[in-house]
């Protein structure tokens, strides 16, 4: 099942990522992190479909995520179907793509399908594409790393038009590994934290 969404992919091009799509997806929650304090165990975000225009039925039949960390200090470990998830059937199937197509700490493919024998999902605000786990390096080096999804992978496809479903994935989730807190600086915090908020203005 999965190789026929990548399949599809390959048909179809990659799905167009624009300003004025209806819909987009949000990676959170961001985490600001010291280097005496990075958490040992594994963190998550969650991709999180939000109605930004007039909402449609956009006729959900199957999905590609493509998910990166865009340097080392972060490592991708897995991702699994989340709570209120965006397929509602019983039918429907996710998984996390083998490793022919996914490059782990790195990259993550994730393929999902609706229920072939029902209707194709209409996508509502709130629901989410998938739940991605993570561990911090503890010998990162401070700065700033993202979790976000590949344009030249991910795709969205409707079963009702079979084309390319317009989803703006431009929003990263953020990790901050920031300096000590006695040697963090009042434009230091406010430069975090308006990273951190950016998305919830």
């Amino acid at each position: 099942m999965k190789r026929y969404v990548l399949a599809l992919g390959c048909v179809l091009g990659a799905a167009p990522v624009v300003a004025s799509a209806a819909l987009s997806i949000s990676i959170g929650p961001d985490i600001l992190v010291t280097p005496r304090a990075i958490p040992t165990g594994e963190q998550f975000v969650d991709l999180v479909f939000n109605e930004v225009g007039t909402p449609a039925n956009e006729g959900l039949f199957a999905y590609d995520l493509y998910v990166r960390r865009d340097k080392p200090g972060i490592n991708l470990v897995r991702v699994e179907k989340p709570d209120n998830w965006v397929f509602t059937s019983p039918g429907a199937s996710f998984q996390e793509a083998g490793p022919e197509f996914s490059d782990k700490p790195g990259l993550i493919v994730v393929n999902a399908i609706g229920d072939l024998l029902g209707a194709n999902q209409d996508i509502q605000n709130g629901t989410k594409a998938a739940r991605v786990f993570y561990t911090i390096d503890p010998n990162a080096a401070g700065g700033v790393f993202h979790i976000s999804l590949d344009p030249g992978g991910t795709l969205f496809v409707s079963g009702d038009t079979g084309e390319a479903i317009p989803v703006d994935i431009s929003d990263p989730g953020t990790v901050i590994i920031g300096p000590e807190p006695a040697g963090l600086s009042l434009a230091g915090v406010a430069c975090a934290l308006a990273l951190l908020r950016r998305r919830r203005a």
